[in-house]
């Protein structure tokens, strides 16, 4: 039986795939526990790993979860609570994420790919949100991840129709935060990647925690935070301008 989950960390990069083309990359308990476990490590290894990134092999991202499970006999542990955390888990590690999104994005893959701070979109992406079409109601945080991503209405718009939005549209709604052809796509997400690794992994951090740390807050009381949160320079600071002056 082939793994659900491939993970590969090299040159500080932790590249995990969701390997299970002939399901779209449908979520299944095996591969929550799986992404769980992937999630556990990155966060024990920051010194490491610089950067996450989740893809899917084959045609698709992630066609959602695999409905399959809902109507089986769940085990110990496999319960909504268990699969909602992990998504937390995966969207709170302290170094950026970023999803490469090809072929279907629905539902909980929409989700898994909302975890991450940087969508990069193919144009064959299709993303939807068909909790209704099911007569289910998210909780793995789409209702909060979206609305705060491309805005309230436009949200709704997704939810309440459970239309396909390709990658173009995607990015034009900030959904994605760009969209190339299918051809360039890996090559996008490889030089977007090498950008991030070659700057400050303990400033990337940073900055996302402030940003996290601030989210909801009104301007004035984000601005005192950052102030009195911020890191400011760090170890890599002098030799990095010493670099620049040569």
């Amino acid at each position: 039986m082939s793994e659900v989950l491939l993970r590969e960390h090299k040159d500080g990069l932790l590249t995990l795939t969701l390997n299970r083309p002939d399901k779209l990359n449908a979520l299944s308990f095996e591969s929550f526990k799986a992404l769980a476990a992937a999630v556990d490590y990155a966060a024990a290894n920051v010194a490491t790993v610089g950067c996450v990134l989740i893809k899917g092999a084959g045609r698709s991202f992630c066609a959602g979860n695999d409905l399959g499970d809902l109507g089986g006999v769940f085990n110990d542990g496999d319960n909504s609570r268990f699969r909602s955390d992990t998504v937390e888990r995966l969207a709170s590690l302290p170094m950026p994420v970023v999803a490469q999104v090809h072929g279907h994005c629905m539902t909980g893959g929409l989700e898994l790919a909302l975890a991450a701070d940087i969508i990069i979109a193919g144009e064959s992406a299709r993303f939807a949100d068909t909790h209704g079409k099911w007569d289910l109601v998210p909780v793995w945080g789409l209702s909060q991840r979206l609305p705060r991503r491309i805005g309230r209405a436009k949200a709704l718009e997704m939810s309440f129709s459970g239309r396909l939005y390709n990658g173009q549209h995607a990015a034009e709604m900030g959904l994605a935060n760009f969209c190339v052809a299918d051809a360039e796509l890996d090559a996008a997400v490889a030089a977007f990647v090498h950008d991030v690794l070659g700057n400050s992994w303990r400033s990337s951090r940073a900055i996302k925690k402030l940003v996290d740390e601030t989210d909801g807050m009104a301007l004035k009381a984000g601005l005192a935070h950052e102030v009195h949160r911020s890191e400011g320079r760090g170890p890599e600071t002098a030799e990095r301008l010493a670099r620049m002056r040569k």
